[in-house]
């Protein structure tokens, strides 16, 4: 997909949305479900529908990054709204074609909910496609999945173990600041980048790990976020609504409940990695923790 392309152009407006139990995103980038295809989406950068080549998997998924250098790829719905809770499910694979022995994969993937345009694209490399620009992504909150050594909690000079590999929340607005440097983490009290920042579990390989489906949790209410995983291939099935990290923000954080759109972003910059994207849901109010959605609903 080029650059700014909308997949099977549409154009939705959401209101905000009662208490009432709704779906409001339910998206097949496989296109294996026609009652699912991908219309509310725009894709940027190198973003886009790509068929997969290696012989596992789905045969189409929406890539964000291809292994390549300074890629940055975004997708946003197309509808957007002021909820005061909602889940966020991602069917993800992140792979790379690289050997630890010599070399480190970068640097990550984040699901989003932004205050911004459906064409914005944030920075590359450690910027995920998502910080690092005031101008384009002025307001978000986010789950991400960080694959960079120098972005981790500990043993940020080596690639040797799964250490690179971790979670953690943002809560960005002009007040916290847009940045993601390395060993500064953001805070329940005042927002900011990489917020309750947790290294993956030895048994958890994220990285050429396989399919997984995330669950992002937001409470605007209660000022809550958690994420949970579970592994969607025998090789990965001992993950089933595994938590991976929460968060519960002070009176002194940034609100998090403001008007927006939702996204998925990656992207790399010298070093490389591949983010594809099977399927997305979103309902509101948020879901039970841990809970899945039915197969084909």
């Amino acid at each position: 997909m080029h650059r700014g392309r909308f997949i099977f152009a549409a154009a939705l407006a959401l209101a905000t949305v009662s208490a009432q139990a709704a779906t409001l995103v339910n998206t097949d980038f496989t296109l294996s479900n026609p009652a699912q295809s991908p219309t509310a989406w725009q894709t940027n950068g190198t973003a886009g529908l790509s068929l997969n080549s290696s012989g596992s998997g789905p045969a189409v998924s929406l890539a964000l990054t291809h292994n390549l250098g300074n890629e940055g790829g975004t997708a946003w719905t197309l509808i957007t709204g002021r909820v005061p809770s909602f889940t966020m499910w991602a069917d993800v694979n992140i792979s790379w074609n690289g050997d630890l022995a010599s070399a480190c994969p970068a640097d990550g993937f984040a699901m989003a909910f932004a205050n911004t345009s459906p064409s914005a694209i944030g920075g590359l490399g450690g910027s995920m496609a998502l910080y690092g620009s005031e101008e384009v992504i002025p307001r978000f909150i986010a789950f991400e999945v960080n694959t960079w050594r120098d972005q981790a909690i500990e043993d940020r000079d080596i690639c040797t173990s799964n250490k690179f590999t971790t979670f953690a929340f943002a809560n960005a607005n002009s007040d916290t600041g847009y940045g993601r440097s390395p060993g500064e983490q953001g805070t329940a009290d005042a927002g900011g980048a990489k917020i309750a920042q947790v290294t993956a579990p030895p048994t958890l390989k994220i990285v050429n790990g396989g399919w997984y489906r995330y669950q992002w949790n937001v409470d605007a209410d209660k000022g809550t976020m958690s994420a949970y995983i579970t592994g969607l291939e025998d090789s990965n099935k001992a993950a089933q609504a595994q938590k991976l990290t929460e968060v519960a923000f002070t009176g002194a954080a940034p609100k998090i409940d403001f008007s927006g759109r939702w996204g998925l972003t990656a992207a790399t910059g010298g070093a490389v990695m591949a983010a594809n994207i099977a399927s997305v849901r979103i309902d509101a109010p948020a879901a039970a923790p841990g809970s899945q959605p039915t197969a084909g609903e």
